[in-house]
């Protein structure tokens, strides 16, 4: 099928602009009034792919019309980084497009979805359809207004606010309208749920799936939940370790002991903290234990105008507005020095998971999906389909090298960055941190090396940051590069040294992270090489538990070069799967939870995304 459009495509170039946009107009009209048939298929795309050769300079390549073909057939399309995902897409959203109904385009973030609907509007407008992009801080009324064109572009989390923003104005639908508690007609903002494009469909459907999209009401803390809250790290501060409380690191959580809890009820208490009930007093110092273990500044959280904002670790961006639950958030601002923000309830609230199975039909691209396929299937209805690269993959793949220590792996690091400086080849520095990324960025200046770090507190430079990456002798230093949508394009002096190289300064909590780091390297048949630098001291271990650890750091010292055999890779590969596994299972956990939800409300005639208990 891909053959036949590309042949189709090759004689259009032959017409005039005129003949063209005529035919474009006649497909709509077609598609409009008989069935999507695979001819009207075939011809739809062979336009798109001459008119965006003739608005753009770019025609699509036969294995970014096979990606399109896939997603038409509701699959996922697997694309390597730099495999042009946005032209691809471009043609299914016009065959979607064409059938009516609106095609919601979703995106990593709000640059992404504004880049990608001026690119698509030239293309769209020969076909007399419509485009627009949601972003933050618009009115109602303009927001409907974007939902009224044929393909809506925006970031999961605008177009998830506006369906809770529509579940909250109405309570029960009647043809078209929500009707409000006083019965009033109350007009909707999105138009329904037809079609679907997902852009980075992993990072939306997996990564972000648990993470809900709440529309809060503030709930001021009282004099008592601030003593609670104060108390409660002040009390944390006297208990020991495996004595009074232990630690789950899987999943991130304490539990008292018996000599913990016969503490905490012997201790005297103020009046104000005495009167809570036991359970609520132990889960708020099990809370204030979690905060000072599990959660650390330029890790898990950044201070931003003495604001503590929440770190998305699987794209090392900020989540604005999002707080830990159930009083989590309030233990982590007290032990940071902040003072506690007000808790929060719930007007509305949905996890992507449950919404995006409104849509009719639902389909995405992504770099990594491979490893996930069980799940995508099995949630989501969604196959992958791996696609091939247009030319020749030249991307080589180092063993990785293990160090005793931290500071043996930073030293390791350095002196092969050294190296490829030398050599005239641009280089990428991943981290899992922003601690880590200032670190790494200032031993390399301190050799006088030209280094350029990108995290979430400079991601307003991030789109030059990455244009200029392959620079010879260039090294650029950042935090997950999941999402970033802007492609490395290298000097010819690089191409010409090697390419770029990728250094995975420690493995991620998940294999899909390390992969599109990787990806970064060898676009479109450039060279390019990766190779991951791990130490024993690497956070990724902790999940093995604290004496396993410990066993392995007494081993590591009996070799004296500080480096380490290239077998002890095999515990960062279980500890990664480990966490891997954890986050699976707390998706499976949420999923259930929401069908349970939905069953027991339903025959209630109530409406699960609409709720008003607190959250803490």
């Amino acid at each position: 099928m891909a053959e036949r459009i590309i042949e189709e495509s090759e004689r259009l170039q032959a017409i005039t602009a005129m003949e063209l946009q005529k035919l474009a107009r006649q497909c709509r009209s077609r598609a409009r009034l008989a069935a999507f048939d695979e001819r009207t298929t075939v011809e739809v795309c062979a336009l798109v792919r001459e008119i965006a050769g003739r608005e753009h300079g770019i025609r699509h390549f036969p294995v970014q019309v096979q990606g399109a073909l896939a997603m038409l057939n509701g699959w996922i399309a697997e694309m390597r980084t730099g495999e042009g995902k946005t032209l691809t897409s471009l043609m299914s959203v016009t065959v979607l497009a064409l059938r009516g109904n609106g095609c919601h385009v979703f995106t990593a973030n709000d640059y992404l979805a504004e880049r990608d609907c001026e690119f698509a509007k030239p293309v769209l407008h020969w076909f007399g359809l419509t485009a627009d992009v949601l972003v933050a801080g618009q009115l109602e009324q303009d927001r409907k207004k974007c939902y009224e064109t044929d393909v809506t572009y925006g970031s999961e989390k605008e177009i998830g606010f506006d369906f809770l923003q529509d579940r909250i104005n109405g309570v029960s639908k009647f043809g078209n309208e929500y009707h409000s508690l006083d019965h009033k007609p109350v007009p909707m903002i999105q138009n329904g749920h037809a079609y679907a494009v997902i852009d980075e469909v992993d990072s939306i459907l997996l990564d972000q799936a648990c993470t809900p999209l709440i529309i809060s009401c503030p709930q001021p803390a009282t004099e008592e939940d601030l003593m609670l809250f104060h108390w409660s790290e002040q009390f944390a501060d006297r208990l020991s370790v495996s004595a009074d409380y232990l630690l789950d690191p899987r999943i991130q959580s304490v539990r008292l002991t018996q000599r913990g809890v016969r503490r905490l009820r012997l201790t005297a208490k103020p009046t104000a903290v005495a009167r809570r009930p036991g359970e609520v007093l132990f889960s708020q110092i099990e809370r204030a234990l979690a905060a000072r273990h599990f959660f650390h500044e330029n890790r898990e959280y950044l201070m931003v105008d003495g604001r503590l904002e929440i770190v998305d670790q699987g794209t090392g961006r900020i989540l604005p507005g999002r707080k830990w639950r159930d009083g989590l958030h309030q233990a982590i601002e007290i032990r940071a020095g902040l003072k506690p923000s007000d808790s929060t309830g719930s007007a509305a609230r949905v996890t992507l998971q449950a919404y995006l199975k409104h849509y009719r039909f639902l389909c995405g691209m992504t770099g990594t999906a491979s490893e996930a396929r069980a799940e995508l299937k099995s949630t989501y209805g969604l196959r992958v389909m791996p696609i091939a690269t247009h030319r020749p993959c030249r991307l080589r793949q180092f063993p990785a090298r293990i160090f005793i220590d931290a500071e043996q792996k930073w030293a390791g690091i350095t002196s092969e960055l050294t190296k490829l400086v030398d050599a005239g080849r641009a280089a990428l520095v991943g981290t899992t941190s922003i601690s880590n990324s200032e670190y790494c960025a200032d031993r390399l200046r301190k050799l006088g090396i030209d280094v350029q770090v990108l995290h979430a507190r400079r991601h307003r430079d991030e789109a030059e940051i990455v244009r200029r990456a392959g620079e010879p002798g260039r090294v650029t230093v950042a935090t997950n590069m999941a999402g970033r949508g802007t492609d490395i394009k290298l000097h010819p002096a690089v191409r010409d040294a090697g390419g770029l190289h990728v250094v995975l300064s420690e493995m991620n909590r998940s294999t899909r992270i390390d992969r599109q780091l990787a990806g970064r390297a060898a676009r479109q048949g450039d060279p390019g090489s990766s190779q991951a630098f791990v130490s024993v001291d690497d956070d990724l271990l902790t999940i093995l538990g604290a004496t396993r650890v410990h066993r392995l750091k007494e081993l590591a010292r009996r070799f004296a070069s500080g480096e380490l055999p290239g077998h002890w890779i095999r515990h960062f590969e279980r500890a990664q799967r480990l966490f891997e596994l954890r986050a699976e299972q707390e998706r499976q956990q949420l999923q259930h939870r929401e069908r349970l939800r939905s069953d027991t409300m339903a025959p209630l005639g109530l409406d699960p995304f609409v709720e008003f208990a607190s959250d803490g």
